[in-house]
C-alpha cells in the first residue's frame, strides 16, 4: 500500500484525538485470521520474505498485500490448500473471515478479498518401512 501510510478510522474522532492503523497491522490481521482456518497455508513469495528476515520483522502478513484502488481497500492472500479441500468452499471461507475480523477488530470495511491458491500440500504418505530394522531385505515389500 505505497499510497497510503495509515488508515484513518472512521468515527474515531474524539475529544482524545484520531485513530489510525498501519496496513503493516491490516496484512497481519488478515494473515492470522488465514493461518488459523484448517486446510491453509498461508505463503510468500521470497522477495518479502528476505526483507522482512533482513528488517527483523515478523513475516505474519507477509502472504498478504493491502492495496487501496478505484475498487476501495482490497487485500491479496497468497495460499496452499491440503490436498483434498474444496477451492471454492475454503477460499470463500478465508474472505468471509478476513472481513468479519477486520470489521471486528478495526471496524475497517474490506472491499475485496482476493485469494490466490498457489498450490496444494499433499497428503502425508505413510511408509511400511520399519526404522528399527531398515536394511531388512523385506522392508517395504510385504506381501
Amino acid at each position: 500500500m505505497a499510497d497510503t501510510k495509515y488508515l484513518e478510522l472512521k468515527d474515531s474522532s474524539s475529544k482524545s484525538g484520531g485513530i489510525a492503523i498501519a496496513p503493516d497491522v491490516v496484512e497481519s490481521i488478515a494473515g492470522i485470521t488465514v493461518d488459523q482456518i484448517d486446510g491453509v497455508h498461508l505463503i510468500s513469495n521470497n522477495i518479502s520474505k528476505g526483507f522482512n528476515t533482513i528488517l527483523g520483522r515478523d513475516a505474519v502478513g507477509a502472504g498478504t498485500k493491502l492495496i487501496e484502488d478505484e475498487r476501495g481497500l482490497v487485500i491479496r492472500v497468497n495460499v496452499m490448500l491440503d490436498f483434498g479441500v474444496s477451492v471454492p468452499q475454503v477460499a470463500t471461507k478465508i474472505q468471509d473471515r478476513i472481513q468479519q475480523q477486520l470489521l471486528f477488530m478495526t471496524g475497517i470495511v474490506i472491499d475485496e478479498v482476493n485469494v490466490v491458491v498457489s498450490g496444494m500440500v499433499p497428503d502425508k504418505t505413510t511408509s511400511d518401512i520399519d526404522p528399527n530394522d531398515i536394511f531388512s531385505e523385506n522392508n517395504g515389500d510385504q506381501k
